[in-house]
């Protein structure tokens, strides 16, 4: 390891002084091994990915950024859950970043080491009380959603709201405190499977102002994204959702944020982490910065008037 200080974030392939190790496989973990200069010490910080996809890159872009230091970097591909533990009981990284689920299911065994997630949508699902864990949920707090779909859609009192208790229950109760507050009644409808969303729908026709769409993998499917939408253009509901994927099939507005956001955000807790806090002290956060969309063409089909403050913080789409 050379001695001078690190600067910026650096990487080294294996033609440069270091070489990438190779095991047995498990498909698409890959395990990136970071040096983080500092003080007198590298600290070693473990990267398991669930897949190399363009949102995780970012995100690890985004939390190399916010550590403010340089490392080298060595990159193992691990193919069995086996020599990864071998790994871990020879070098005892002082932190492991897991980006996507399948990452933090992967590595929320290793309870002797700090594990920072990212990229994850439900993390309460898998974590059960491990106190070594922290990390950047990709959920948007509840309470800034209502407040934004109120803003776009300052009529709407009755607001629609399809959840799976077994999945979404503490977000409900966070979105009912929250509604009380800006005097929105959450007409909240429990499904349990996919195939009783259909019904669902149909108990909020003629009472509902709008349909909030929560990242519920009981509720949300390709078949009953389609439902929602003929349900949104049959009775003139408008879809607020969380992802601007959605505008094109139909939603009114959506609320995203960056995957790099996150990463910067996943940055600064490892940052706390590495300088000596305690894992239990840094607690567990929900995205922020989130980026306002808004369907020009659904607003016009919906006879809906977005407002000066409206159009002056959000991205329309047309």
């Amino acid at each position: 390891m050379p001695s001078e200080k690190y600067q910026n974030i650096g990487c080294l392939s294996t033609r440069t002084e270091m070489v990438a190790k190779e095991f047995i496989i498990p498909p698409i973990f890959c395990l990136i091994l970071l040096c983080v200069a500092v003080e007198a010490r590298p600290q070693e910080i473990l990267i398991v990915q669930s897949m190399r996809i363009k949102p995780y890159a970012e995100a690890v872009e985004g939390f190399k950024g916010a550590l403010n230091a340089r490392f080298r970097e060595a990159r193992y591909t691990v193919r069995g859950s086996a020599e990864a533990a071998s790994y871990l009981r020879e070098r005892r990284p002082d932190l492991i970043l897991a980006v996507g689920m399948e990452a933090l299911q992967k590595v929320k065994r290793f309870s002797h080491v700090p594990i920072v997630y990212l990229m994850v949508l439900n993390p309460s699902a898998v974590l059960g009380d491990a106190g070594n864990i922290t990390g950047v949920g990709m959920t948007i707090a509840p309470e800034k959603q209502l407040t934004l779909l109120q803003k776009v859609l300052p009529g709407a009192r009755h607001v629609g709201i399809i959840y799976d208790p077994r999945k979404s229950a503490p977000f409900l109760r966070r979105a009912q405190n929250a509604a009380r507050g800006l005097r929105i009644e959450l007409l909240a409808r429990e499904v349990g499977h996919p195939r009783e969303v259909p019904e669902a729908l149909k108990s909020l026709k003629g009472v509902a102002d709008a349909l909030w769409m929560i990242p519920d993998t009981s509720v949300v499917t390709p078949e009953t994204t389609e439902l929602m939408m003929l349900f949104s253009l049959d009775n003139s509901i408008p879809v607020c959702a969380f992802s601007a994927k959605y505008l094109d099939m139909g939603a009114l507005m959506s609320l995203d944020v960056s995957a790099s956001d996150m990463g910067r955000q996943a940055g600064g807790l490892a940052a706390r982490i590495l300088s000596g806090a305690e894992v239990s002290d840094v607690s567990a956060v929900e995205a922020e910065n989130p980026s306002l969309f808004v369907n020009g063409a659904v607003a016009r089909k919906l006879r809906l008037s977005l407002g000066e403050e409206v159009r002056g913080k959000t991205r329309i789409a047309n």
